[in-house]
């Protein structure tokens, strides 16, 4: 399953302890705010699609950025990479 879910059900996710937690934003901005424990592999930098496809395709992934804007090209990235369980936090961390 690979979509966008409100901030209640990714945090009831993210509580799960079942989750990778994946920040897609610049190391810079999760310094400013985060979610605690969070992988950054940050969406500008020209590895990041190298970085995503190194991650294990059947672990569950939750992933979020600023807004959603990029973490939407990041779901959109795994889901055509074949991972099978993958959310965006709706709205990103400024919904958080």
């Amino acid at each position: 399953m690979v979509k966008t879910i409100s901030r209640e059900e990714f945090k009831q996710r993210l509580d799960l302890g079942e989750y990778i937690l994946i920040d897609v934003r610049t190391e810079a901005e999760n310094l400013l705010a985060n979610i605690p424990e969070s992988l950054i592999l940050d969406i500008s930098q020209p590895d990041f699609a190298q970085k995503i496809l190194s991650l294990d395709k059947d672990k569950k992934y939750l992933i979020y950025c600023a807004s959603g804007n990029r973490s939407s090209y990041a779901l959109s990235f795994m889901e055509q990479s074949g991972f099978k369980e993958v959310y965006e936090l709706e709205g990103g961390i400024m919904n958080w």
